[in-house]
């Protein structure tokens, strides 16, 4: 008992003679120093989001779908490229088709559609840059919004496969941002 009182005594006079410091956080860390308007371009603007560009008549993309369009721009006001799934369109309905979901958002009624599929080739943008699309008016019906899934360039594995073990990040439209029109 005498040895094992002795020895713990000798470890703490050797403890006292090596001071142990805290380690310090590294105030040149980027993380701890990164907010979030440090990563948007336009400081009032959200990273990623969808404004509307107008609305009119045109020809259905698709069978079942009404001659009304609302085109609306994909923005990245973020400091990274993104990717979202996309498709080739003629130019009257944007620069792409983009892949996206239909839901209901509160105080509304009845089943969405969908305006998403299986299989897309991945459309990058840039930091900085925009992509217009168009959506059938009856997609943005009162109570309804559109959906986009993207993902941040950095978010991809090194072979290029999109495994669901990522982050999924959105991008949504609601109806009632559609601005009215004027009754003359």
């Amino acid at each position: 008992m005498r040895n094992i009182i002795s020895s713990i005594l000798m470890i703490g006079f050797l403890a006292s003679l090596f001071p142990v410091t805290a380690q310090k956080r590294s105030s040149t860390n980027w993380i701890t120093k990164l907010t979030s308007s440090d990563v948007r371009r336009i400081k009032q603007k959200p990273h990623i989001f969808i404004g509307f560009a107008r609305q009119g008549k045109s020809e259905p993309l698709y069978s079942g779908e009404s001659g009304e369009r609302i085109w609306l721009r994909v923005n990245n006001n973020s400091r990274w490229q993104i990717m979202f799934c996309s498709g080739p369109v003629p130019k009257t309905y944007g620069d792409m088709t983009v892949t996206y979901e239909i839901e209901r958002y509160e105080g509304s009624g009845g089943e969405p559609g969908t305006g998403s599929s299986d299989a897309c080739g991945y459309f990058l943008l840039a930091t900085g840059k925009s992509a217009l699309f168009s959506v059938p008016r009856e997609h943005l019906a009162v109570g309804l919004a559109i959906k986009v899934r993207f993902r941040y360039i950095w978010e991809n594995d090194p072979d290029g496969s999109d495994n669901n073990l990522e982050p999924k990040h959105y991008t949504y439209f609601y109806s009632e941002d559609i601005p009215k029109r004027k009754i003359e």
